[in-house]
């Protein structure tokens, strides 16, 4: 079994992110942090507080964090000020660390459990990436189409340019903001809503947001990110549909940008609505003009692409019973769900 090893034992150690990638050596330790240095010609400091270390197990130093939170949040040219770690997320951290090994400030507990032994995808009680740190992110809409860049922020928006000769500048409110998925930052609003409500030429007055879909928007954003005020939530990169087509039992690997506005039909073949955005385990639907139903469908559920229509395999009259909710399911529910759909014949 792997000793504890104290602080300056860890000097020349290996890092490695929670999801088992290499974050350089370990170049010098404060009592707020850990230096790790990447690359040899061009280097990377991570400057990462103590207390998102897991532990060592006799080979590696390992943290709490994934490669690309570590980089979008600890990544720097210079060592930073104890009091930007000061965050609710970090304090908790803290607590929690410190009642697990109350001698956790002089030493590095053991480490048994390998790369994935914490859950890496983002609590809702913790905070993601920090509003300040987003300036120059690429943002991009939720039919994936480019916006542009963060040039500022506000307490209420975000201003994101468009264009070097042409600019155009969107004012868009913090609470229509997704997510952050280590490069690109997500609004919930597509391209042309954006342009329609949110291009400006000078900043918006406050009371602009004070509508009452706003208000019911930060409800929804704030009941699910009790943190959201803090900083923008990280999410998993999307890559594509990986389908196996019933006809010619191939895999179809579909871009997420393709299926945003593609219609939604069942196994009766009727037409449930259009798709508006796309979760990380779910896609969103949206039926009707006047009277709106959202319905949030696990991605085990899809069964058929064409084209045009995204086919699920449930039948109509169970659509809303099953699926029809007012605001986002939790991760829970949509792992419940999942566990529903029927079993793909092999």
């Amino acid at each position: 079994m792997t000793d504890i090893i104290s602080w300056d034992k860890a000097i020349d150690k290996k890092v490695k992110s929670s999801d088992d990638k290499d974050l350089g050596k370990v170049q010098s330790i404060t009592k707020d942090y850990i230096q790790a240095k990447e690359g040899l010609v061009s280097k990377n400091y991570y400057y990462i507080p103590k207390y998102y270390l897991q532990g060592y197990d006799g080979e590696n130093l390992w943290v709490s964090l994934t490669k690309d939170e570590v980089k979008s949040r600890f990544e720097k040219e210079k060592a930073p000020d104890p009091s930007e770690f000061e965050t609710p997320e970090y304090t908790e951290r803290r607590t929690t660390m410190t009642k697990q090994y109350p001698d956790f400030a002089t030493n590095i507990p053991t480490h048994t459990g390998g790369g994935q032994s914490e859950q890496t995808t983002t609590s809702p009680n913790m905070v993601g990436m920090p509003w300040e740190k987003i300036l120059d992110k690429k943002v991009k809409s939720s039919d994936r189409q480019e916006i542009g860049k963060v040039e500022s922020v506000s307490s209420d928006y975000i201003e994101v340019k468009e264009g070097t000769v042409s600019k155009k500048h969107y004012y868009i409110p913090k609470y229509y903001i997704q997510g952050f998925d280590g490069n690109d930052l997500f609004a919930s609003l597509t391209k042309d809503e954006i342009k329609d409500k949110y291009q400006r030429d000078s900043p918006p007055s406050e009371s602009e947001f004070k509508t009452q879909e706003y208000e019911e928007q930060m409800k929804r954003t704030e009941s699910t990110y009790p943190q959201f005020r803090y900083g923008v939530p990280f999410m998993a990169k999307e890559t594509g549909v990986a389908l196996e087509s019933e006809s010619s039992g191939k895999t179809l690997n579909i871009p997420w940008e393709e299926v945003i506005h593609k219609r939604v039909r069942t196994t009766d073949n009727i037409d449930i609505g259009d798709v508006e955005t796309v979760g990380n385990e779910f896609i969103a639907v949206r039926e009707g003009d006047v009277k709106i139903h959202h319905y949030y469908i696990p991605k085990s559920y899809i069964n058929n692409y064409d084209g045009s229509s995204l086919w699920i395999d449930a039948p109509s009259g169970l659509v809303s019973g099953k699926f029809e909710r007012e605001t986002e399911p939790t991760a829970e529910e949509i792992k419940m769900m999942s566990k529903e759909a029927p079993k793909r014949m092999q």
